[in-house]
């Protein structure tokens, strides 16, 4: 019971140590602001969580941020977020990179960052955020305040109309419907397509039509229905193809096609063998009525 006392202790107390040391550490950090020429015009190194004080930059001048993080774990982000201390409020974001060994940096000149530093001359807050998956505990760390003046010569006005806003209305030109065939002449094509059912009607007509296998498919009963059911089921085919020109998209075709095909492969081959047989008899009658 002593040793299990002891081990829930363990258990416990590395628990906590490893709650306690989840959180983000930071060290080496450095704010540099140079000029033009890469003279260093202030140099700040801190320790965390305190903060620079009188920073100011010229509009030509850049800002060097540099920092190494503690921990084994890499942040996925590492930011340092610009606001502007005026009633606008603007927000900057400055993204930083962080190498393998946990040293991460960044550099911005002010004359060619992002235009709302150069709105004027305008103090903003800097604000170092870390954050990772693995550590549950984002850093949020105020850096102090730095300002920034506004160039010169030429600077650039703010936009007086909002960004966001609801844009000319776009007006879609459809293709005009397609021009049908005259009916004429779809007529005509019509009649052409049914000429050979026409001959074939005409000879059949003169040739004579053997009504004998009609006959024995109604003495038997189940060989008139399989006939029924395989020519229903080509008819059925001929129609799916019909509708599939008309209105029916293709996939319930495939569906309608792969049942009727299915009967009529089965009832096909019942009445072929009927065909088949009736031959072989025919056949072998004539034989006898010649010997």
């Amino acid at each position: 019971m002593a040793k299990f006392r002891s081990l829930l202790l363990v258990t416990l107390l590395a628990s906590l140590s490893t709650v306690i040391a989840e959180s983000w550490k930071v060290s080496d950090i450095n704010l540099q602001v140079t000029s033009r020429d890469g003279t260093k015009k202030l140099d700040y190194k801190l320790e965390y969580p305190n903060a620079a004080e009188d920073l100011t930059a010229g509009s030509t001048d850049s800002l060097k941020f540099s920092f190494k993080i503690q921990n084994k774990e890499r942040p996925h982000q590492a930011m340092v977020l610009f606001k502007s201390q005026d009633e606008f409020q603007d927000e900057i974001m400055v993204a930083a990179s962080v190498k393998t060994s946990g040293k991460g940096r960044f550099e911005i000149e002010f004359a060619k960052a992002d235009r709302k530093f150069r709105y004027g001359t305008r103090s903003y807050s800097m604000t170092f955020l870390v954050g990772g998956p693995k550590i549950d505990e984002p850093l949020k760390y105020n850096l102090g305040q730095i300002q920034v003046q506004g160039p010169s010569s030429n600077p650039p006005t703010r936009p007086t109309r909002v960004a966001y806003m609801a844009q000319p209305e776009i007006h879609h030109q459809f293709r005009p419907d397609q021009k049908l065939i005259n009916t004429a002449i779809s007529g005509a094509f019509t009649l052409f397509v049914l000429t050979p059912f026409t001959v074939l009607f005409f000879l059949w007509s003169k040739l004579g039509i053997n009504f004998a296998p009609l006959k024995a498919l109604a003495q038997r009963p189940l060989n008139l229905i399989t006939a029924v059911v395989f020519f229903g089921s080509v008819a059925g085919m001929e129609y799916v193809f019909y509708s599939y020109w008309t209105h029916v998209t293709l996939f319930p075709v495939l569906q309608y096609l792969g049942v009727l095909s299915l009967v009529a492969a089965i009832s096909g081959r019942s009445v072929l063998s009927t065909v088949q047989a009736r031959r072989i008899q025919r056949t072998s009658g004539s034989a006898k009525k010649n010997s």
